[in-house]
């Protein structure tokens, strides 16, 4: 876990918040890799976080619970099937996510 500021990560996270944000994913996959997770699920959740981050539009360390239900809504709205939208929503960190989906009521 990164704990502290984008200001404490250096002038070069300051700087370029989404590099900085790509190296923290690439950090997270090195992890999957290191604890075992297989070549297809780390494939697969990287397609999903990917396209989650997209979708939120800024940095994970500014996206709030009204973030993902927002996008979780628009995703309902647009027709995704609900196991979809769960898993896009389980892409995030369990604090940024609404206290429904991290007890498993959603």
């Amino acid at each position: 876990m990164i704990e502290g500021s984008l200001a404490a990560a250096g002038e070069a996270a300051a700087a370029d918040p989404r590099r900085f944000q790509d190296e923290c994913v690439q950090a997270y996959l090195a992890s999957w890799v290191a604890r075992g997770f297989s070549p297809v699920t780390i494939e697969n959740d990287t397609g999903v976080l990917e396209r989650m981050l997209a979708l939120l539009g800024s940095p994970a360390w500014e996206v709030t619970a009204d973030d993902i239900d927002r996008v979780t809504g628009s995703l309902a709205a647009a027709g995704l099937a609900a196991s979809t939208r769960r898993r896009r929503r389980r892409a995030q960190p369990r604090s940024e996510q609404p206290a429904a989906t991290v007890a498993g009521l959603s």
